[in-house]
């Protein structure tokens, strides 16, 4: 594959299987989502939209007039939770089991980390899987003053979701996605040659329960 292969769309008949994502690559990944959560947590809003991946965002934030205004209405709501009283005790990670490669097209071939040259002086190109995806779930404790009750009642909730974490391959800057309310086919839309089937995918579990 040489330099005069400039189109990035890669044929789905020519796109190879996946290989198995590492366990230290899906360590690394639950690591990053727990540095995000520990922030939040903290009160730190702004680094949970600031990690956001910028494919999903792009897509998502086109209804709101774009990427800007989307995160500032997400931060003025998650303002308008803790002055509604809802605060978070306690977020952790979990094992993360399911992750893929993804992003599939041409890049530099290099070896001993320097682009290889063609004939005609540009850089060869080689197709591969140019980005990890890893689902890190989550489980979060928080509470809130349950002002309809009389008298108030303090009411604890614990929540589990999960994190899509992305990040290119060989130069790791984790990206994220929260997985609550996304579905298979959203994903394929964004990150092109995930799995054909959706029982592939095997989310992490959703849900809601209200502690004693």
């Amino acid at each position: 594959m040489n330099a005069n292969c400039q189109s990035d769309v890669v044929p789905l008949s020519m796109v190879p299987k996946r290989n198995i994502v590492p366990m230290e690559v899906k360590e690394r990944a639950q690591a990053a989502v727990q540095e995000v959560v520990n922030k939040t947590i903290r009160g730190d809003f702004q680094a949970a939209l600031d990690s956001m991946n910028p494919d999903y965002l792009k897509v998502i934030a086109r209804p709101f007039g774009g990427p800007k205004r989307l995160k500032a209405q997400y931060l003025k709501q998650m303002k308008e939770m803790g002055q509604n009283g809802v605060t978070f005790q306690a977020a952790i990670t979990r094992r993360a089991d399911i992750a893929f490669e993804v992003d599939y097209g041409f890049e530099d071939l290099l070896v001993d980390g320097k682009k290889v040259m063609g004939e005609d002086g540009e850089p060869k190109k080689v197709a591969r899987y140019r980005k990890w995806m890893v689902f890190v779930p989550t489980v979060k404790d928080f509470q809130y003053l349950d002002q309809s009750k009389k008298p108030a009642k303090l009411r604890r909730f614990r929540k589990w979701e999960y994190e899509i974490a992305i990040s290119p391959k060989g130069q790791e800057s984790w990206t994220f996605v929260n997985g609550n309310g996304i579905n298979a086919l959203q994903l394929r839309k964004i990150f092109k040659f995930l799995p054909k089937e959706d029982k592939e995918f095997q989310f992490p579990e959703v849900k809601v329960e209200e502690l004693e």
